[in-house]
């Protein structure tokens, strides 16, 4: 788990930095959320900015490696009034038993995770049959791009201050190929710096047989 010093700046920084993507992307968020029911759970939700998007009656379960952003989480749901928890954890091993939630929210997470393969595998797990994962993330710029050649250079930097973000990662790639029976993403951009590529959307587990 995310402990000490930079956990602690971390958590202590990205709310700001938070709000002008919350404001940026805004109308996919609504998209995504709005139509949740049943468990939810949400890795790596920060602060709990995603909480204002979901219905009511759901059950928002939040797995957060970072201890320093729990008080945030818990204060949110308390002012949302939704039912929920907070456990500490790595999406790569989510502590949960296989087949219990609805859906599975990420919102710039995979960007960071230490094996996106595994943290996919491990969201599949966990989905009930005909679940679904719903996703906001930037992305790698095209091959060859100037972009891309400039996430690239800046990667390892980008990192040390991004909480090990890689701006280079081909989410949807990974996506595409983790086994989930079908995907549906929208590619846009945000006016943000070297991470303006974004992709948004959901992919479902197969429905049982």
């Amino acid at each position: 788990m995310k402990k000490g010093l930079r956990a602690r700046l971390f958590a202590t920084l990205l709310p700001p930095l938070s709000r002008r993507h919350v404001g940026l992307s805004e109308t996919w968020r609504k998209k995504l959320l709005g139509s949740l029911a049943g468990k939810v759970l949400e890795i790596g939700p920060g602060t709990g900015v995603n909480l204002a998007y979901l219905p009511g009656g759901v059950h928002w379960i939040g797995l957060e490696p970072n201890p320093y952003f729990h008080p945030h989480l818990r204060r949110a749901l308390s002012l949302r009034g939704l039912s929920g928890e907070v456990l500490l954890g790595q999406v790569e091993a989510i502590p949960l038993p296989e087949e219990s939630v609805e859906a599975v929210v990420a919102t710039l997470v995979l960007c960071s995770v230490v094996d996106p393969r595994a943290a996919l595998a491990e969201i599949l797990r966990v989905l009930k049959p005909g679940g679904r994962f719903v996703f906001l993330e930037h992305v790698a710029a095209p091959r060859g791009s100037p972009l891309r050649r400039a996430q690239d250079l800046l990667c390892p930097l980008w990192g040390v201050l991004g909480d090990g973000c890689h701006p280079n990662r081909e989410t949807l790639a990974l996506i595409q190929e983790a086994g989930f029976a079908r995907v549906e993403a929208e590619a846009f951009a945000l006016p943000l710096p070297l991470v303006a590529p974004h992709v948004a959307g959901a992919a479902w587990k197969a429905k049982a047989p």
